[in-house]
């Protein structure tokens, strides 16, 4: 059962969170029992896409003395989205929608 939970892919566009994604590989680690950090990492690159592959090659690999604390703090850095804007974006919402309608229902 184990064997079946996999990282989803990161490709550090639109509106995917890295804090998010940091969260559900530490679940995934875990659930798959990877416990030594090398593997952690080889795990993490190989869901890398796009703009979040671009980022690795060029700050991970250049420095292999990356712990995996390293790489989140940088990935967090590089990816997050910033808490001001994604509540901007609801007040946004809550401002447009009519008094009948929910967040969701505006979605």
């Amino acid at each position: 059962m184990a064997n079946s939970v996999k990282l989803p892919v990161f490709k550090g566009m639109g509106n995917e969170d890295s804090d998010q994604f940091w969260f559900i590989a530490k679940v995934v680690w875990e659930a798959q029992g990877i416990m030594d950090d090398q593997m952690k990492k080889v795990t993490l690159v190989s869901v890398l896409q796009d703009h979040a592959l671009t980022w690795y090659i060029n700050y991970c690999t250049d420095n292999l003395t990356f712990t995996l604390t390293d790489i989140q703090t940088t990935l967090n850095k590089e990816f997050s989205i910033p808490k001001f804007e994604v509540q901007s974006i609801v007040g946004f919402k809550e401002i447009m929608m009519k008094p009948t309608k929910t967040p969701w229902d505006f979605d």
